[in-house]
């Protein structure tokens, strides 16, 4: 399931004009077009009047929903003939299912097997030392923040390597951390969770455009797509 997708979501309820009047739920039905929010102190509208309620993650505003008040309640307020905005801060709040094979290069250390073999002090010695290498991986999760991958190689938590990907978009040599070894197959393959250090110049535009483009796809609700301001290119 790619993280992006839900209905049920942290919210903030706004007016058209941005001024913050609750914290709370929102729940979104796609069939009637409409949404809910619930909270604590919810204040009472009219039916009719336009209202904005932004969906967050981790304090990233990534969506933005207006609507007509239908129902109005201390607790819950219900828009219809809802329109929907996928803001930028979906490409980095949410990770993204993909399938996409790259390359990864790190030093890492000999293991401890090829040592027990080596009898020669010399060969000891020049084994025993890390070495940069590169090596095939398949990355399944994507953000902007964010990359998880499979690989056959063993790289402890902290392990930094650079990426890099030829297709779908192009990366080269994006630095970036094992977070979190998740877990060793079978087959002597492990899952890794990264987090991406930098991102500049043709990578951040690369990656940027990429993940947008699968943000859009994943999150938006109702047509027509729309882009924010900051997503306008000449």
């Amino acid at each position: 399931m790619n993280f992006g997708k839900v209905r049920d979501f942290p919210a903030i309820l706004k007016t058209l004009e941005g001024k913050i009047l609750e914290y709370g739920m929102g729940s979104v039905s796609e069939e009637e077009q409409s949404l809910d929010f619930r909270g604590e102190f919810v204040p009472l509208f009219k039916m009719g009047t336009q209202l904005e309620i932004v969906r967050v993650q981790d304090k990233i505003e990534t969506q933005r929903f207006i609507g007509e008040v239908y129902l109005s309640s201390q607790k819950m307020l219900r828009l219809i003939s809802v329109t929907d905005e996928v803001l930028p801060g979906a490409a980095t709040a949410y990770q993204y299912n993909v399938d996409i094979q790259g390359q990864a290069t790190a030093l890492i250390p000999p293991s401890p097997e090829k040592h027990a073999k080596r009898f020669s002090l010399l060969h000891r010695h020049t084994e025993s030392l890390p070495s940069v290498q590169r090596f095939p991986i398949t990355i399944h999760a994507i953000s902007m923040s964010k990359i998880k991958f499979i690989s056959d190689k063993t790289l402890p938590q902290g392990q930094r390597i650079n990426i890099s990907i030829n297709q779908p978009f192009r990366l080269d040599s994006v630095p970036a951390e094992v977070e979190v070894p998740i877990v060793c197959g079978p087959v002597e393959t492990c899952s890794y969770r990264c987090r991406i250090l930098e991102l500049s110049g043709n990578n951040y535009l690369e990656l940027e455009a990429f993940t947008r483009k699968i943000s859009l796809q994943e999150n938006k609700l109702f047509p027509p797509v729309a882009i924010s301001n900051e997503e306008e290119r000449p």
